[in-house]
């Protein structure tokens, strides 16, 4: 009987055995078949931000191309901020205006009493009293006026007729003041030589500031140096709020690059992108990354490190259809 329980106990083990081998056996066969049906799926799946076209459907879709124009742009430094409430302005002029109504009140009343001190027409008592009061109406407008340069630079003229007429400017919107400020941490050692301005959502129409000065104050907010724009008889409507941006061109040496046109550029995923011939009928896309809105259809500017060679080849016409054809053959949505 004992024989018997061993021998079946033997059988036993054998047979688990053979099974786990048998397992294992059948799992290194299925294997390569595993290997070569990715390897024929990766082959079959197409190639990521690239466009092949045929004949027919290039000339269908009237691709044109040409090489980026190499040119030189002045250093710059952008800047971000917005258009000024001219109210605080306004207030300032009218508290000024008064006081300088009453310094030329007094100033007569008391070139009137010394006349009459002269000529003992007056107790000087008078005199001196008239003339401390025209004293201290010129201080109050020497101090509003320092006040208001030190806010304002020299936006703030001293001159009445001259601030006036800036002041109405100003309230009508034939003139416009800008504040805008560098990023956090980076400074100027000198003053820019001019800006340059563009409007959120008008980046297409570019205009140039009239007079740039250093702004007096540091934003309180983000403590970067800033800089007051002024705009004689902008281009658009520059209502108080709107945001902007401008480029500071700097007294440094200038740019090289390449103008890259607006047709060309392609907004997808966050990024902006061009696509480059590589052969005949075969278009990658690139990344880039754009610099300085160029004026009217121009484009924009890049510099040389922004994505782009002399050797490049890009389409100017037909982008937005090839990212279309891309998008298709990677089986995703439509375009931004």
């Amino acid at each position: 009987m004992k024989k018997l329980l061993h021998f079946l106990t033997t059988v036993g083990v054998l047979a688990g055995l053979s099974w786990v081998l048998w397992i294992g056996i059948r799992q290194q066969q299925n294997k390569p078949v595993a290997k070569e049906e990715t390897e024929t799926t990766e082959e079959t799946k197409p190639e990521e931000y690239v466009v092949v076209l045929e004949k027919k459907k290039a000339v269908a879709l009237a691709i044109k191309k040409e090489q980026p124009k190499k040119m030189e742009m002045p250093a710059c430094r952008r800047a971000f901020g917005s258009v000024l409430d001219p109210t605080a302005l306004v207030v300032l002029n009218g508290e000024l205006a008064a006081a300088e109504a009453a310094l030329v009140a007094s100033q007569a009343e008391s070139e009137r009493a010394q006349a009459l001190m002269a000529t003992n027409d007056t107790p000087k008592k008078i005199a001196e009293a008239s003339k401390a009061q025209f004293l201290a109406d010129q201080i109050k407008v020497e101090g509003l006026v320092r006040g208001a340069q030190l806010q304002w630079s020299t936006i703030f003229n001293s001159d009445a007729t001259k601030r006036r007429a800036f002041i109405d400017h100003l309230v009508s919107g034939s003139t416009a003041l800008i504040r805008v400020d560098l990023m956090p941490g980076d400074a100027l050692a000198e003053l820019p030589k001019s800006a340059r301005i563009i409007v959120i959502g008008r980046e297409d129409a570019p205009f140039n500031a009239t007079e740039l000065m250093p702004a007096m104050a540091a934003d309180p907010k983000t403590q970067a140096q800033g800089f007051i724009l002024r705009v004689d008889k902008p281009p658009l409507t520059l209502r108080p709020g709107m945001a902007l941006s401008a480029w500071l061109e700097l007294p440094e040496k200038p740019r090289s690059g390449f103008v890259v046109p607006r047709s060309a550029v392609l907004r997808h995923d966050g990024r902006t992108w061009v696509y480059a011939q590589e052969e005949d009928e075969k278009y990658i896309r690139k990344p880039i990354t754009l610099d300085t809105p160029l004026d009217g259809n121009q484009g924009w500017f890049i510099t040389e490190s922004g994505g782009l060679t002399t050797d490049d080849v890009i389409v100017v016409v037909g982008a937005s259809s090839l990212l279309s054809e891309e998008l298709k053959a990677q089986g995703g949505g439509a375009p931004d």
